[in-house]
């Protein structure tokens, strides 16, 4: 008993000698956590109760009508819906494609695995900006390469101006974003895949499983918590969509790829008079609706998780 309690008083000095220390590593990231995240909402709450041009001083105190103002604004409304359609149309195609990818590309049979990697993961490297400007040449009606190249083969007989017409200006955005981000999932993809003991798809050959078996009764089973959260990851990014909206579209034609982050950066920069209190509770009123999204995330993981102990994995 003496022993067990000169350990214990041993132990709870090591802690408290360890305290400083353990507090000064974590000092840097609590500065900066607090200064770059939780200052920003919480100053973006309160601006959000201002009538502000973000210029002059907060002054003007409306309480709640921002809220209300931008619950009854449509533009608003239509900027929410194009961008939850965005994210789904997004997320429908890069994740079935990524996943298809990282299976091939984990295959033991493929060769140039490492050339077809950077191949697919070199336009993540691209900025944004960057990306949005060199489509916006190759889908120009008149002499872009897209066009071009369609008319050669006979697809179409006339161009298409795929940027100024309403009904494929969102959808060439989704493609174009799917472009610009496909490798990043399909490194996570693969990163999961890696979790799936290569003895499991050693049993299923010897009990003649072929590969569509494979997938659909070890891989998809195996790999579902982290498909899970790669699924909310891909969805909740995609609802941040901006930079291709400003260099592509500028939120037309029309406003019919207005999004959400385009529609708070006209009203705090762009359109004149600002209203930067207006923007506040705009970004407010989204990110809550991302935060309802992230927090579902964690039921359906834990769901998955325990399908994953029937497998003993």
């Amino acid at each position: 008993m003496a022993e067990n309690t000169a350990k214990v008083k041993i132990a709870e000095k090591a802690r408290r000698e360890d305290l400083p220390w353990i507090w000064m590593f974590l000092l840097p990231f609590i500065l900066f956590y607090g200064a770059f995240t939780l200052w920003p909402i919480v100053a973006t709450g309160y601006y959000s109760l201002f009538n502000w041009d973000g210029v002059h001083p907060l002054t003007n105190f409306v309480g709640l009508k921002n809220y209300i103002d931008i619950l009854r604004d449509p533009i608003f409304w239509l900027s929410f819906k194009n961008t939850l359609l965005f994210a789904i149309l997004n997320t429908i195609i890069k994740l079935p494609l990524s996943l298809f990818t990282a299976i091939l590309l984990t295959r033991k049979w493929l060769r140039f695995k490492k050339f077809f990697r950077t191949v697919y993961f070199t336009p993540l490297v691209l900025p944004v900006a960057m990306a949005g400007m060199v489509f916006v040449l190759l889908l120009n009606p008149a002499n872009g390469a897209v066009n071009d190249a369609l008319l050669k083969i006979g697809l179409i007989h006339r161009p298409i101006d795929f940027l100024g017409n309403g009904k494929t200006a969102l959808l060439t955005l989704v493609v174009v974003s799917v472009w610009q981000i496909f490798g990043q999932y399909m490194v996570y993809w693969m990163a999961a895949l890696q979790n799936v003991p290569e003895e499991i798809y050693e049993a299923a050959e010897v009990d003649g499983a072929g590969p569509w078996t494979q997938l659909a009764k070890i891989t998809l089973p195996i790999i579902k918590p982290i498909a899970i959260i790669i699924l909310f990851l891909a969805f909740v990014n995609a609802l941040k969509v901006f930079g291709l909206v400003v260099t592509m579209t500028s939120g037309g034609p029309g406003q019919e790829t207005y999004v959400v982050s385009y529609f708070i950066y006209n009203q705090a920069f762009s359109e004149i008079p600002f209203r930067y209190g207006y923007a506040s509770a705009a970004a407010l009123l989204f990110g809550f609706t991302a935060l309802g999204i992230v927090s579902v995330q964690g039921y359906f993981v834990s769901k998955a998780q325990e399908l994953k102990k029937t497998y003993g994995i």
